[in-house]
């Protein structure tokens, strides 16, 4: 199986049936927030109420309903409308078109200086917004496009109607810069993070809607073969999971669909490495596979490293450790 033959952008807008709009005024936002939902109105409450809780105000948030039940989201937005004041369009999908293309959706029927793709069942720390927006009001280089902030790993479960924090762990506070090689082994943040300037989707294109997983990674591939992303070391995004629930509307479609993840990973790095071989050059389909190749190798020298780490710290190894580099040298 192969991509070629699938349709890579599409350019023309699709007809949104049902479109809704709060808007009170025909002012541009700075921001426009895209989410993506589908019968998930017990997750969609907490998002919106992530994006309602910004210190920063000048957005708008395009709700984009993939197929669900039209009557819920409408419902929960109605709950909301006095704080939204004018700031919320909802769009129902009368059948699902997935992830991608329901995210072309919304950012077309928008209008926004810059954007960031909001799911359903992540959030915001408050200052999220405010911190990307200074960054690229004030950014003097035309190559840096694009902000993330770090982001901290929600593992949550649901019972009885109720969200339980199990744990939370750091997902990517170890990156200190964001570099086209690392992108290039693996996905190094996911879209909660990310805010970019509108303007660089008329040069590399909107989100590939023949991808089912991997559209946000094979869209940050492209991004960054043109531009930069500035990297504030502040843990401001949350990336919730659910690890137990594999089926099901509550689910996460990274770990529900591991297998096609690992699929269609595949089919990338080779389209893009075939994709040299025919222009007869060392490109972006030698990064992709060359760097997954070492980061494979780091992932199995990691735990030996660890291992040494922990025994260094052993006072009783540590002696002999002495000892023997001693007698070595005499």
């Amino acid at each position: 199986m192969s991509l070629a033959g699938y349709p890579r952008f599409t350019n023309k807008p699709q007809i949104m049936e049902n479109s809704k709009s709060m808007l009170a005024n025909n002012d541009r936002p700075k921001v426009a927030v895209i989410t993506r939902t589908k019968n998930r109105t017990f997750l969609l409450r907490r998002a919106l109420q992530s994006v309602l809780d910004q210190i920063f105000e000048n957005w708008v948030m395009v709700i984009v309903n993939d197929g669900g039940i039209p009557e819920e989201t409408e419902r929960l937005i109605e709950e909301y409308k006095e704080r939204f004041k004018g700031r919320c369009k909802i769009i129902h999908n009368p059948q699902s078109v997935g992830m991608e293309a329901a995210s072309n959706i919304g950012i077309r029927s928008s209008d926004s200086d810059y954007i960031v793709i909001h799911d359903d069942d992540d959030s915001w720390h408050p200052l999220f917004l405010e911190k990307c927006v200074n960054y690229l009001d004030n950014n003097t280089s035309a190559n840096f496009a694009g902000v993330i902030t770090h982001t901290i790993r929600i593992l949550e479960k649901i019972e009885n109607n109720k969200i339980i924090l199990e744990q939370q762990e750091p997902f990517n506070t170890w990156l200190r810069a964001v570099t086209l090689y690392r992108m290039s082994a693996n996905n190094t943040f996911s879209p909660i993070s990310f805010v970019y300037q509108r303007r660089v989707l008329d040069e590399i294109g909107y989100y590939r809607e023949d991808l089912p997983v991997l559209g946000d990674w094979e869209f940050n591939l492209r991004f960054m073969s043109k531009y930069d992303i500035h990297l504030i070391p502040e843990a401001l995004a949350f990336y919730h999971h659910r690890l137990k629930t594999k089926e099901g509307d509550f689910s996460n479609s990274v770990i529900k669909d591991d297998s096609k993840h690992i699929f269609y990973d595949a089919l990338l790095r080779n389209e893009l490495l075939r994709k040299d071989l025919n222009e007869n050059r060392v490109g972006l389909g030698y990064l992709v596979n060359v760097s997954r190749s070492f980061e494979a190798v780091h992932g199995q020298l990691a735990p030996i490293e660890g291992l040494l780490t922990q025994l260094k710290r052993i006072n009783f190894i540590r002696r002999i450790a002495k000892r023997f580099l001693w007698k070595k040298e005499k």
